[in-house]
């Protein structure tokens, strides 16, 4: 994709995302509220980020920071990460819940607690949400990383949010969340981060 092309989705993202202001979503907003938007400082991230300065990995510092409350909120029993995703990003998510081991084989999982999806590969985001389905439950949370990468992630973030079974939606850019929640109504959240 053209750097002209993400620009403009971008600018396009913050002209229409909202904080956390007029949320009518508890669950949205307490998200937002006490994770998302949770800027302080950690000692984790200083220790993984000079790991970072040395492998020169591309992903977002802040990015990785938010995955990293996303995982220590959550407290998944068991994490997946699907796609190539990069070794600080992983550090990050084993720091978050130390006791609980990356799984990167969904054929050997039982139920999904969290899910990282690696978008950057073409073709395969959508696929990958298909094969999590049948082992979601109304507490598991995909990630999908780079959901505005190219057109066909984006396409594909888009047919995800039109599947039945997802209830809740947050985009935040650089990354989408995906909730599968009983009992709560549908909707779509482009929140600014």
């Amino acid at each position: 994709m053209s750097n002209f092309r993400f620009a403009k989705d971008y600018l396009q993202h913050r002209f229409k995302a909202k904080n956390r202001h007029g949320l009518h979503s508890p669950f949205v907003y307490r998200l937002v509220d006490e994770v998302i938007y949770d800027f302080r400082a950690k000692k984790v991230y200083n220790e993984v980020e000079k790991l970072r300065s040395n492998n020169k990995t591309g992903a977002l510092p802040k990015v990785d920071q938010l995955l990293y409350r996303l995982v220590e909120d959550m407290k998944p029993g068991n994490l997946m990460v699907l796609g190539q995703v990069d070794g600080v990003t992983k550090l990050y998510l084993q720091k978050a819940v130390a006791e609980t081991e990356i799984n990167t084989d969904l054929d050997n999982s039982g139920k999904l607690d969290f899910v990282l999806i690696d978008a950057n590969e073409k073709g395969q985001a959508l696929k990958y949400v298909e094969d999590c389905l049948p082992k979601v439950y109304d507490n598991t949370m995909l990630v999908l990383n780079g959901i505005y990468k190219n057109d066909v992630i984006r396409q594909a973030w888009q047919q995800i949010k039109l599947n039945p079974k997802v209830t809740v939606t947050v985009d935040l850019f650089w990354i989408g969340l995906v909730f599968f929640r009983g009992g709560q109504v549908r909707e779509d959240f482009c929140i600014r981060f």
